[in-house]
């Protein structure tokens, strides 16, 4: 008898549990379907984040729209790539561009005084004021548009300080304006369509995915107990196989459990829910893997040291959902202390590399995530191969 035969002995009997193939096969599609149903709308999908025009109102005195710093942002907010995002309104004061914000005639609003010019022309650093609309999403793009602007500003006024201020007027000359131009090195970008973002289906999928390949761990747990509390374990004993290869044999068969089960989960998501996983068959496959063996190790390390199956299921269920949540599984957690916390779990790589790669992301950076992923992998595995040489898998 060899590891082969245990392996698919051991994959025909989970195969028979119907309970097994239910939680393993179509819970993770109905929790998807379900959860990228429900909460599309408050994810969203990308394209519904990013509005087609930003209209941002801007107001500013005389004496600041003729300054230098007012012309380079009269030419900064007519640059095709600005323009083509916002539509700009001269408001004539504060009071008037408040009840346009109101009326939601505007979702953005800017102010320049004359003294962030008087700033900017005594080498200090500027910022310009702004008007919140209704819409925190309108709110951000609005910030992140006109902080590039005064960003380039201040970078200008850097390299007149280190090598004076031709060099900032032979910059400025290359628009042809003879002036400060802040439209320079900015790009604005709708990831909406670009095709870089991803929807509500594509993140719990990626999610779903995680966590019930970790799932397939207990399955690893109940299998080792089984064999403990059926007393059939010393019968494998007694036979002229050593219990390495019987232990083998086992995780290498819930190991291809696990393998199907995403084979399964991908290819059924993208058939019925449309989702997208990027571009990188082969590292879906090699972030796949290294789930697996984190599944794996994990059961193996729970069922080593819990005295019983019900304490070894309860302490494998804890540690998975407990992972699954700080790592934003169920939902995205925005608190930085949970997110470190997270870093250390299989999910959050696991997530990291599947979003990475659903978003067109470099291949360094996708290979950060799964590398990181490996990382933790080893340490469940060194743990794992610990705690094994110690305790051992017999029957007592």
């Amino acid at each position: 008898m060899s590891i082969w035969h245990i392996c698919i002995f051991e994959l025909r009997r989970i195969l028979k549990i119907r309970s097994v193939v239910i939680n393993l096969f179509i819970l993770p599609l109905l929790l998807i379907f379900i959860l990228g149903t429900a909460l599309s709308s408050a994810m969203g999908t990308g394209k519904d984040t990013m509005p087609d025009t930003l209209r941002v109102g801007i107001v500013q005195s005389n004496e600041a729209a003729s300054s230098p710093v007012g012309e380079a942002l009269k030419a900064f907010v007519a640059a095709p790539e600005v323009a083509q995002k916002i539509k700009v309104k001269n408001m004539s004061s504060q009071d008037e561009t408040m009840d346009a914000l109101k009326q939601g005639d505007l979702d953005f609003a800017v102010i320049m005084t004359s003294d962030m010019v008087q700033q900017w022309m005594a080498g200090k650093t500027v910022k310009l004021q702004w008007i919140l609309g209704k819409d925190n999403t309108l709110n951000v793009v609005g910030q992140t548009v006109f902080t590039s602007f005064t960003d380039e500003l201040n970078r200008q006024d850097a390299i007149a300080k280190v090598l004076g201020p031709e060099t900032v007027m032979a910059i400025s000359m290359r628009d042809g304006t003879g002036l400060p131009s802040a439209q320079l090195n900015i790009k604005v970008s709708s990831p909406g369509n670009s095709g870089q973002s991803y929807s509500a289906s594509q993140y719990y999928a990626a999610a779903m995915l995680a966590m019930f390949m970790l799932y397939s761990g207990m399955t690893t747990v109940n299998s080792l107990f089984t064999e403990r509390d059926k007393q059939t374990l010393a019968r494998l004993q007694a036979t002229p196989v050593g219990n390495g290869v019987i232990f083998a044999g086992k995780v290498a068969g819930n190991s291809l459990l696990a393998f199907l089960q995403a084979i399964i989960i991908i290819v059924m998501t993208n058939l019925l829910f449309g989702v997208n996983w990027g571009g990188h068959p082969w590292l879906i496959v090699l972030i796949c893997i290294l789930i697996t063996l984190a599944s794996m190790t994990l059961g193996i390390i729970v069922a080593l040291v819990s005295k019983s199956a019900a304490s070894a299921t309860a302490l494998m269920q804890g540690i998975i959902i407990v992972m699954t949540f700080i790592s934003g599984g169920f939902t995205p957690i925005a608190i930085d202390f949970v997110q470190r916390i997270s870093e250390f779990t299989v999910n959050h790589w696991a997530l990291q590399s599947f979003l990475s790669m659903m978003l067109g992301a470099t291949l360094q950076e996708v290979m950060h995530n799964i590398f990181m992923l490996g990382a933790v992998c080893a340490v469940l595995a060194a743990a794992a191969a610990v705690i094994y040489r110690k305790v051992g898998y017999r029957y007592e």
